[in-house]
């Protein structure tokens, strides 16, 4: 097992996340910017079969997205924010324009690292090009099966893996992950008796009844799902 999340013998805390697209980057985002003002100590770790990091295989295309400039902000609290970004980046963009995935992708990735980068050093990010098979919660950790020898051992893990039509999740519940994996409102997983899970987590379009979802829409679940893992990880994990 990958020793550097284990439980105990000093070692930060490991949040992980299955998919390493639009969500993962939005969650990822929203759990830094949530927690360095803690100074809670901790590795995102971001588990892509491609390596990816806030583009996924969706924002790859010149296709305009079907929401206006002014509303996808990656930062809820800082609506220009990506007006801003585009002046910067000496590119056209007004609050009405519709701008094509690569370009969104494009900001997703230079956001996503510019929020790693002000968090050190107390949170950091890192990227491994693997794929998550399955996940299984047990008392103090989640084992992440990764076809590998050694499995990951983090405190959470997210599935972040987009519509589960295009892309089955990984069996981490005792639900069909082809329809979609069930969760509370804040993102936490359902198990089969319908209870929350403490470690188990998911956001985006992989979700049960949000296949239809917006940039906006995933962006507010990300920052609702951020606070939870805030909440019951990792401050629960530096308390101890």
């Amino acid at each position: 097992m990958d020793g550097s999340a284990a439980p105990g013998g000093g070692a930060e805390p490991l949040v992980a996340f299955a998919g390493g697209g639009l969500s993962t980057a939005l969650a990822a985002i929203a759990l830094l910017r949530a927690t360095t003002w803690l100074r809670l100590e901790y590795r995102v770790v971001v588990l892509d079969d491609e390596g990816r990091c806030g583009r996924g295989s969706d924002l790859h295309t010149s296709e305009r997205l079907p929401v206006p400039a002014r509303l996808l902000s990656a930062f809820p609290d800082r609506p220009a924010h990506l007006l801003e970004w585009a002046r910067l980046s000496g590119l056209r963009c007004t609050p009405a324009t519709f701008l094509p995935r690569r370009v969104y992708g494009d900001y997703l990735e230079d956001t996503l690292t510019a929020t790693a980068a002000w968090a050190a050093p107390y949170a950091s990010l890192e990227v491994r090009p693997v794929r998550v098979a399955g996940a299984r919660a047990e008392a103090d950790r989640v084992r992440v099966e990764t076809g590998g020898p050694d499995p990951v051992a983090a405190w959470a893990l997210v599935v972040a893996t987009g519509d589960p039509r295009v892309s089955t999740p990984p069996l981490v519940s005792g639900h069909d992950p082809a329809e979609g994996l069930a969760t509370c409102p804040r993102g936490a997983l359902l198990g089969p008796e319908g209870r929350a899970e403490r470690r188990l987590f998911a956001v985006g379009p992989v979700r049960r009844g949000a296949r239809g979802d917006t940039v906006p829409h995933t962006r507010d679940h990300a920052e609702r799902l951020a606070g939870l893992i805030s909440d019951t990880v990792l401050r629960a994990q530096s308390r101890r």
